[in-house]
């Protein structure tokens, strides 16, 4: 058992209220359990117990020993002066606050079952799903905890394109096209377009964006296909040509074609496909990040996505579309909304996870097989969410479905 154990039992008063004493033998009575401290310093804040006649209103701390306290150096920290309890699993040794008064100690009793539900969760072979049977994951859909996982993977994708603004001195279209080009890796070579992107100012694109080949000679000699001899397609002379050109007006240094994946990769995967498909798209005179800001609906945004096709390029499927706009468009609407304080684009966001069809992945069907009610895009970042952030790192004591077993409402 551990701190956040201990401090799930106090929230959720799963301990046995009867008979409750101090370690010094005073009664005591949890009038109200507090609020959970993120910040540093004491574990709960705003805390009414009760002990002996007194009521007291303050902070309580949590440690699975008493010695803790002092292990932690609680005793000669300011911030722990206001302490009105001392919760423990066990009592095993007197403890003082720096002014040297005796800090009530209390030894929690609670229902052994919560040991063995705890060492269940924690102990399954398969981190990516509760046993089999402990709890009706039907509930899911109707708990608040959707919600909150979908915001949450949202305020992390938001946080990470606030960390690259901060990195290309607050460019939004530089910070876009970065991300935009790891996208078009659709997970297997999403480091080298980004790595691509990040060697090729977008400033070179809105010049060049009249230049389909100047583009497209841009991207392939930035990503290393074509000084390495990589690329053999018809097209190769004229773009290795065109690229020497740039290369050398700019300054530009391509990136190590090595990194590139090809194998494996279905022929619409492939990094030449990708990056022609890519390569179409930013040779626009409207930056698409300018369009994004300026659509309201799935619609619109998927059109931000069309490529006229020909023999070269084909175009991108619906499923390739709704991709990017769930992993790119929405993340980037949710981080723009917040440092601009525009609300309308967050509820944009969510609504279009809202209206897009869920993703199709293994994770996904696991989750769909376990019970959980899958229904759109909103609920597929949900199910992804809650096994990257929850189940692979054994954060059960966390998760509103782990609590709900835990607690022993099946």
């Amino acid at each position: 058992m551990n701190e956040k154990t201990l401090a799930f039992i106090w929230q959720n008063r799963l301990f046995d209220p009867a008979g409750l004493t101090t370690t010094q033998g005073e009664p005591v009575q949890v009038v109200k359990t507090g609020y959970a401290n993120t910040m540093s310093g004491p574990d709960i804040t705003d805390a009414q117990i009760r002990i002996g006649n007194l009521l007291w209103t303050g902070n309580v701390e949590f440690h699975t020993k008493s010695s803790n306290w002092t292990r932690h150096r609680h005793h000669l920290d300011r911030a722990y002066d206001n302490i009105i309890l001392h919760v423990v699993f066990e009592d095993d040794s007197p403890l003082s606050d720096r002014q040297g008064n005796t800090v009530p100690t209390l030894v929690i009793k609670y229902d052994p079952a919560i040991d063995t539900r705890c060492h269940q969760l924690l102990s399954q072979q398969n981190p990516h799903l509760c046993p089999a049977g402990i709890l009706d994951l039907s509930t899911f859909s109707s708990l608040t905890f959707t919600s909150r996982l979908t915001i949450e993977r949202l305020q992390q994708k938001s946080d990470l394109i606030l960390a690259a603004l901060h990195s290309t001195q607050g460019d939004w279209m530089q910070t876009f096209w970065q991300y935009l080009a790891r996208s078009f890796g659709f997970g297997k070579n999403s480091t080298p377009f980004e790595l691509m992107a990040k060697s090729l100012p977008y400033n070179l694109i809105i010049k060049n964006s009249e230049s389909f080949i100047t583009i497209l000679a841009l991207l392939y000699g930035q990503a290393g296909f074509l000084l390495s001899g990589k690329y053999k397609g018809s097209d190769s002379d004229l773009l290795t040509q065109e690229y020497k050109y740039q290369q050398a007006k700019y300054g530009l240094t391509p990136i190590d074609h090595s990194i590139w994946k090809y194998s494996g990769t279905r022929p619409q995967n492939s990094p030449f496909v990708r990056t022609r498909q890519l390569a179409s798209l930013v040779a626009a005179n409207t930056p698409l990040f300018d369009r994004m800001l300026s659509y309201s609906d799935i619609d619109q945004m998927e059109s931000l996505f069309n490529i006229k096709p020909n023999n070269e390029i084909p175009p991108l499927g619906t499923e390739a579309k709704h991709l990017l706009i769930i992993n790119l468009v929405c993340p980037f609407l949710t981080c723009y909304a917040q440092y601009t304080g525009n609300n309308t684009l967050a509820e944009l966001a969510v609504d279009l996870l809202e209206k897009l069809p869920p993703e199709h992945n293994s994770l996904v069907s696991a989750k769909k097989k376990a019970g959980i009610s899958i229904t759109s895009a909103y609920d597929t970042q949900a199910v992804i969410q809650l096994d990257t952030a929850y189940c692979k790192p054994r954060r059960c004591i966390e998760c509103q479905i782990g609590r709900y077993y835990i607690a022993g409402k099946k």
